[in-house]
């Protein structure tokens, strides 16, 4: 819903009112409805409405008064809760929006109990005239993004790299950009790939003034850890849980439906979206529609998300994206993703199916994202848990081969591996090591090994789920389509933080899937689905929305001469040549080509349009 930007400078100094208007624009594809700003020389807070709750204009921002301004990104879903404890001020409200409850609960309220009231999504700036004091502040998650630089005296933000990159000189960091060909931008928390330029962390919230920058933390997903809630739910039968589950389930996707503008789902006939489409069917009675990528060939799921739309008597709109569109579609997707695209090359079509959606005028959608997250849906998860045996031979031979170091290193390679996974922890300035230790020193009522299984819900929401929801809001976004994700809700966040694990995975006498036979993962959700979803939806296994992409990308060698690459790793004409014609895998090559292409764009400069020439011209697909 919308996006954000702005600027205080703490001195009082004049800022040009250009630049909040062009901060404004280079965010318009998020909230095409309106553009609205509130400007007085040294502070500026731009928005870009996408008008999902009270459509006319009194919901329009900013919401001001003579003291206190605010913009806001995001959807709170208690907002009426909220409303109820403003009843006793007696405040005229001039919309059914949550933008305006949000605005007089932080005036009456304060910021740090507001935060912990607010049961949503969101990213605001909230600016308080009096005391000259500018606050900054997102969601516990990072569903919605926040950027901020600060700039001797001023501190400048936007809900997205690309306005703050665009109006201002930012350094990249050339070790961090190539990172980025290990994924690691969309996962951090705190980096970006440019010098000083930093996301406000998910579960924080920035104070600027004329004392400086203060930074406070006011959600940590690792203090949701509760002994008393695990034993409970330990005891319990897993029918109790279940039963439980259903109920903060149920009233999850109800409360995100809450809408004055059309909405819809995304489904790929996967058992999480489904159980998301079959709980919305009941509570939208009519013009609720269905999207689905059909990746023609090999890789399409039509099929069972046409099942799926039939069993619950939805239309569904499917894009049909031809391998080919890939390449076609590439350097447009770069610039909206901010970043190479090499983790989520499915964010490719995902774009598309956005499209589809907006064209339907369907403004937000429901999506699965963190069911896997929360309850084991990655086959390593599950899987792990048999690693001993499963590398029992090789385990045999690495003790061997210790014994000798340097026939260790001969036979490992040096260790490239390991490097990958520490460009990876650097990426996070190793707080993951940090967040690990915290997290199981409080789970240190469990045994050792249940310490390290159960651990594995919190890494996998601070680690891999931000790289999802990057995809998600920049892919949505780019069509104006904000996502919303009933798993994600708080309630259900501590239920499956505290819930054991011999209740997120179980034993099958099926081949439920061949990367782990005979277990069965995400358990309680789909006993869930048992009996309302038909047999081949509800026990299909986990396919992740694959597509054709860097893999099957031929690059000539004239893709990278002379480009961003090639200054990146300071390669002459001849070392150009050699990079390409050594015999390197081709999906490694195609992640530096994902390099260039996000270096022609965010560091070259180049226009969307010279690099789709450019691909066109040096690169096709092939299978």
């Amino acid at each position: 819903m919308c996006g954000i930007s702005g600027f205080f400078n703490k001195n009082s100094n004049k800022i040009d009112e250009n630049l909040l208007q062009q901060l404004s624009e280079t965010l318009q594809h998020r909230g095409p409805d309106y553009r609205g700003k509130y400007y007085s020389d040294y502070v500026g807070l731009a928005h870009n409405r996408l008008s999902i709750l009270d459509l006319s204009k009194n919901g329009n921002q900013p919401f001001s008064n003579d003291r206190y301004h605010l913009v806001y990104n995001g959807e709170i879903y208690n907002y009426m809760e909220m409303k109820h404890d403003l009843k006793e001020f007696n405040i005229a409200f001039r919309s059914t929006s949550d933008t305006e409850v949000l605005f007089y609960y932080l005036i009456h309220f304060g910021v740090q109990r507001t935060l912990q009231e607010l049961n949503g999504m969101f990213a605001f700036a909230f600016f308080d005239q009096k005391k000259k004091k500018l606050y900054l502040c997102r969601d516990r998650l990072g569903i919605k993004p926040l950027f901020f630089t600060q700039r001797n005296d001023t501190l400048f933000f936007a809900s997205e790299i690309k306005a703050l990159v665009k109006n201002l000189d930012f350094k990249v960091n050339n070790v961090k950009a190539l990172y980025s060909t290990l994924g690691a931008n969309e996962k951090s928390r705190y980096e970006t790939v440019f010098e000083e330029l930093f996301h406000v962390m998910p579960g924080s919230c920035l104070e600027y003034d004329a004392d400086g920058l203060k930074k406070t933390t006011y959600f940590d997903l690792v203090e949701l850890i509760n002994e008393d809630s695990y034993n409970f739910r330990k005891k319990k039968s897993f029918s109790h849980s279940l039963l439980e589950f259903k109920e903060l389930f149920s009233s999850s996707v109800k409360k995100m439906l809450m809408s004055d503008a059309s909405m819809g789902a995304f489904v790929s006939g996967g058992i999480d979206s489904n159980l998301i489409a079959m709980e919305a069917s009941k509570v939208v009675e009519n013009n609720f529609q269905l999207f689905t990528a059909n990746i023609i060939g090999r890789f399409s799921e039509y099929d069972d998300a046409r099942k799926l739309a039939q069993e619950l008597n939805l239309e569904l709109n499917d894009y049909r994206f031809n391998p080919e569109y890939f390449l076609r579609d590439l350097a447009a997707a770069t610039w909206y993703y901010e970043t190479p695209i090499v983790t989520h090359a499915n964010g490719v079509p995902f774009a598309k199916v956005s499209k589809l959606a907006n064209e339907n005028n369907v403004k937000a959608v429901l999506t699965g994202e963190g069911a896997d997250e929360l309850f084991m849906g990655y086959p390593s998860l599950l899987t792990q848990r048999f690693d001993g045996l499963i590398r029992f031979p090789f385990n045999v031979l690495n003790a061997l081969y210790s014994s000798i170091p340097p026939l260790k290193s001969y036979i490992s390679g040096g260790g490239g591996a390991g490097m990958e996974i520490l460009f990876d922890k650097a990426s996070q300035n190793f707080s993951r090591d940090l967040i690990r230790k915290k997290a199981l020193d409080k789970l240190g009522f469990l045994r050792e090994s249940e310490r390290k299984n159960h651990y594995q819900t919190i890494q996998m929401i601070n680690e891999g789920l931000l790289s999802l929801l990057w995809r998600n809001d920049r892919m949505g976004m780019m069509y104006s389509i904000e996502s919303r994700f009933p798993f994600l809700d708080e309630k259900i966040l501590e239920f499956a933080v505290n819930l054991p694990i011999k209740y997120k995975f179980g034993l099958s006498p099926r081949l439920h899937n061949y990367k782990h036979p005979f277990l069965l993962d995400k358990k309680i959700i789909r006993f869930l689905a048992k009996g309302k979803l038909p047999k081949s939806l509800l026990y299909k296994k986990k396919n992740g929305f694959p597509c054709y992409g860097l893999g099957n990308m031929d690059i000539q060698t004239e893709f990278f001469k002379d480009g961003y690459v090639s200054h990146l790793l300071k390669l002459n004409n001849h070392a150009q040549t050699q990079f390409f014609s050594e015999n390197f895998d081709k999906y490694h090559v195609a992640k530096f080509a994902a390099l260039e292409i996000w270096g022609s764009l965010f560091v070259l400069k180049k226009s969307i349009n010279n690099v789709e020439d450019k691909i066109a011209k040096s690169i096709k697909m092939v299978f």
